[in-house]
């Protein structure tokens, strides 16, 4: 295989989180059998670029909530 047909992978998370969300956040992993934080990145991502509402309605949630 050539170099540039290689897959190219890139760090792209870096995030400060509370105690309060670590906490939610291994809950939601461990609900739904994630055992990496990135697998968890990866279905989000997934959901994000998925042409539904389903991010349309959290993207509205999230919003009430900063606002």
């Amino acid at each position: 295989m050539k170099q540039r047909e290689q897959l190219v992978r890139r760090h792209i998370i870096s995030m400060r989180i509370s105690e309060e969300e670590w906490d939610s956040l291994h809950q939601a992993m461990e609900c739904l059998q994630f055992r990496r934080v990135s697998d968890l990145m990866r279905e989000a991502f997934k959901l994000v670029m998925a042409p539904t509402s389903v991010f349309e309605t959290a993207t509205t949630e999230g919003q009430k909530r900063a606002g």
